[in-house]
């Protein structure tokens, strides 16, 4: 008598799919992909990220009278940012004493603040040492110039440096400025004498 073999179980594929990998064709072509959006994308990231000419003229600007006055009301004495209008940089420096400009009567100054930063938590207050505060220096960028420089209604666009100064009780020298740009960008400034706010305008 023959002995009967009992069918083999085989596991049956799913119908209409095949188990395959990604071929070297088709890495390629989304890292290729992948490569055209980056390519295209970064120059735009990088100048968002990066300030312009004018703009970053603007935030060293700012940032130079902010460090001038806090300079002044810290140590008691005036400090001046001296402007080069020929070649675009920027100084701080600490002068002797001088008098603080005159305003109308009647006037008077808000509360002098110089952020957390400065404040002081305990004790009673001291006063600082040009040595115990921060120095500042900048320099515009080449394709950023002053078009016109006047400092307590005095023309000071061809005088060899142009000295901002800025006083103890938080008041500062008259201000008018215009600054252009290679891109046909036009801002005019202004600082606000009892405060030492910079003021700006967009022209063009």
């Amino acid at each position: 008598m023959r002995a009967r073999r009992l069918p083999t179980c085989r596991p049956r594929a799913a119908p209409g799919r095949r188990a395959r990998g990604f071929t070297l064709f088709e890495i390629m072509m989304v890292l290729a992909i992948l490569v055209i959006i980056v390519g295209v994308g970064l120059p735009a990231m990088i100048s968002t990220v990066r300030k312009g000419p004018m703009r970053q003229a603007l935030a060293d600007l700012e940032e130079g009278f902010l460090r001038a006055r806090m300079r002044a009301i810290l140590t008691g004495q005036p400090a001046e940012l001296v402007i080069h209008a020929a070649d675009g940089t920027l100084t701080l420096r600490s002068v002797s004493e001088g008098p603080a400009p005159s305003v109308e009567p009647g006037v008077s100054f808000p509360p002098v603040d110089l952020g957390e930063e400065f404040r002081e938590t305990a004790g009673p207050p001291k006063r600082a040492t040009t040595g115990d505060l921060p120095d500042f220096s900048a320099k515009l960028d080449p394709s950023v110039a002053f078009k016109q420089l006047t400092v307590s209604l005095r023309d000071v666009m061809d005088e060899t440096e142009a000295a901002v100064r800025f006083y103890p009780n938080g008041t500062c020298d008259a201000l008018t400025a215009l600054l252009v740009s290679e891109a046909g960008q036009e801002r005019a400034l202004t600082l606000e004498i009892t405060t030492g706010r910079m003021g700006l305008e967009v022209i063009r």
